[in-house]
């Protein structure tokens, strides 16, 4: 019973509603300190406004999304909060890519590749069951080749590559902390990603977590193998009944000819002897 239990216990990096959890409890407190730092930088109120603007808008839609999601509404609608989501860090990306133009450097070369990935990642995860999914074939996307698993690592060493270079760039206590706070929020995003896409994997494998994709394509054209057959027996079996109830049908009727045609004689034999008789 013991060995049971520990293997149904679930680590906390791997219970989405968790993840969720830490994930809000952590955006707040990144909202928090980033204002209280700015406060204690003596700080007009229009840089704390833009400050708020820059560097915790993302933040608080992002808060915004997770307490949805612990609604019932937010439930419902959970395909449509993705949207918004993805719409989001397509937005981030784009700005990644305008920073790299107009300051190059390692920094934000490495931040604009983990924008970068972090949307792929997001559309190719969380559009797999809608109609956008189906409608534009995304399945032959080469980036739907990559596996769950090197997305989410690959975003975790991006992820520490910036935290490196922004440790070392820094020279306040205030900037060190805000950005351990940021590396931590973007890999427990990915995290929460992963887990979706782990939950996706599973439900299309159908209980068996182990067998892999081709393995599944090798059983439906084994299965679809075997439908053929069994189609192509019915048809056989239709056609010699369809062969059999035409030949009744045609001997039926060639009774029928025959038993008309000798009433008639009789009748003419009927015929002609009554008038002999007359």
């Amino acid at each position: 019973m013991e060995l049971e239990k520990k293997k149904t216990e679930i680590e906390w990096y791997d219970n989405p509603g968790i993840v969720t959890n830490v994930i809000i409890t952590l955006i707040a407190v990144i909202i928090i300190l980033s204002q209280s730092f700015a406060i204690n930088n003596n700080l007009s109120t229009q840089e704390i406004l833009r400050s708020i603007i820059n560097h915790n808008s993302v933040y608080l839609i992002v808060l915004v999304y997770f307490v949805a999601l612990k609604t019932k509404i937010g439930k419902r609608y959970f395909d449509f909060l993705n949207v918004f989501l993805i719409l989001l860090y397509f937005i981030t990306g784009v700005t990644s890519i305008l920073t790299v133009f107009q300051s190059f450097s390692l920094e934000t070369l490495i931040s604009c590749a983990m924008h970068l990935v972090l949307f792929i990642y997001l559309f190719h995860t969380f559009f797999r069951r809608t109609r956008v999914w189906r409608e534009f074939h995304l399945t032959k996307s080469p980036f739907n080749e990559i596996k769950n698993d090197a997305y989410f690592y690959s975003i975790t060493v991006l992820v520490v590559l910036l935290l490196a270079i922004d440790l070392i760039a820094t020279t306040t206590f205030d900037g060190t902390v805000l950005a351990l706070f940021d590396a931590i929020y973007m890999v427990l995003f990915a995290r929460y990603v992963y887990l979706y896409g782990c939950f996706l994997d599973n439900k299309e494998k159908k209980i068996n977590p182990t067998t892999s994709i081709e393995e599944i394509k090798e059983k439906v054209e084994e299965v679809k193998e075997r439908l053929d057959d069994v189609v192509d027996d019915i048809q056989d079996k239709v056609e010699g009944v369809v062969k059999e109830v035409t030949d009744d049908d045609s001997k039926k009727k060639k009774t029928k000819k025959s038993s008309k045609t000798v009433t008639k004689k009789t009748e003419k034999g009927k015929t002609k002897k009554s008038k002999e008789d007359k």
